[in-house]
């Protein structure tokens, strides 16, 4: 058992190395030979590692069905006795870890009510840890989705209480960066979100879905030749990290963008929104489908193509799970009804 133990860790490290400089193919390698090791050594105590690692392997290929199955199999496995103390070896609690990634998955899939449930969760899982790198990865996360639900109170709120880990634990700077990051954020500050952003770069990390954030908000801003660049050019980097987290919210951005640019050219950002809603389509991710699909009926109706906004609507609602916490469905279900009269 101390043998693969040891296995374990190295197995780990080495993924963690991958996962930081955007390297797929190894990443998948190492996550395949840690699943492996979980089937031949199901008794060991660091089974519970491959699981987390192939589901944050899924969640950053855009695999969320896949990145929920094995994040609920990481939480089922946890006991606080046998992995207390695996915060110190692997990075973080591996049940709040798992939580608070798992409630990502489960948001762009579409459960929205049951992702909200289980961040909350996680963050009381992490406070008993008293572990500061767990608690920093489920505030940081945290606010992630509350960024993807376009909450900045609550981004503001817990990147907050990131920064204040960050400071009084004295953590690397690159939580230094994604918590500047995620403030500015919060206040529609590009300038300093560029400054969150190259803080973390500076530690040789590599993660795309910033770069499509702060593309966004500099067009938000008036920057709208800056933004579409800085978005063409993750989704050139895309093709070599095939990081397909957030792929299809780029790919509305970018028709966003466009449209922002010159109202009257619609067909290039038409194009854009398609190609969102045809990747969110493939990745099961029903809640970018259905912000695609919203932008894209009304793009058609503002020039007054109602029966093709109503076809490009109608399937990202239809079967949507029924919640009071996803703006965009009330305001689809809204515009659906207006078009079928």
């Amino acid at each position: 058992m101390g043998d693969a133990s040891e296995q374990f860790c190295r197995y780990y490290s080495l993924w963690g190395g991958h996962l930081s400089r955007g390297e797929p193919a190894p990443m998948r390698e190492v996550a395949e030979l840690l699943l492996r090791e979980a089937t031949v050594r199901p008794d060991c105590p660091e089974t519970l590692i491959a699981y987390r690692v192939s589901g944050c392997t899924c969640l950053q290929f855009g695999d969320f069905a896949g990145a929920y199955r094995h994040f609920e199999k990481t939480i089922e496995l946890y006991d606080w006795a046998r992995h207390a103390g695996f915060a110190d070896r692997f990075g973080q609690d591996p049940r709040a870890s798992a939580e608070i990634l798992d409630a990502l998955a489960l948001w762009v899939l579409g459960r929205v009510d049951e992702s909200l449930r289980l961040a909350d969760r996680a963050l009381a899982d992490a406070e008993p840890t008293g572990h500061a790198p767990t608690m920093a990865h489920a505030l940081a996360y945290a606010a992630f989705l509350e960024l993807f639900r376009r909450n900045p109170e609550a981004v503001a709120t817990y990147s907050q209480a990131l920064a204040d880990i960050v400071s009084r634990y004295d953590l690397p700077a690159y939580w230094a960066g994604i918590a500047a990051f995620l403030q500015s954020w919060a206040k529609s500050r590009p300038v300093e979100m560029r400054r969150g952003l190259a803080i973390y770069r500076e530690q040789g990390r590599i993660w795309l879905l910033p770069e499509a954030v702060l593309a966004e908000a500099e067009a938000s801003a008036g920057e709208t030749d800056a933004g579409l660049r800085r978005l063409e050019l993750a989704l050139a980097e895309l093709e070599r990290t095939e990081e397909r987290l957030y792929e299809a919210e780029m790919h509305r951005i970018r028709g966003e963008i466009l449209l922002q640019r010159d109202p009257a050219d619609t067909p290039p950002a038409e194009q854009s929104l398609q190609a969102a809603i045809a990747v969110a389509q493939s990745q099961k991710a029903r809640s970018f489908e259905l912000r695609a699909a919203l932008s894209l009926a009304k793009l058609y109706r503002s020039t007054k193509r109602d029966a093709d906004a109503h076809a490009a609507l109608l399937p990202a609602v239809e079967g949507f799970p029924p919640n009071q916490q996803f703006p965009e469905l009330t305001e689809a279900l809204t515009l659906l009804s207006a078009l079928s009269r």
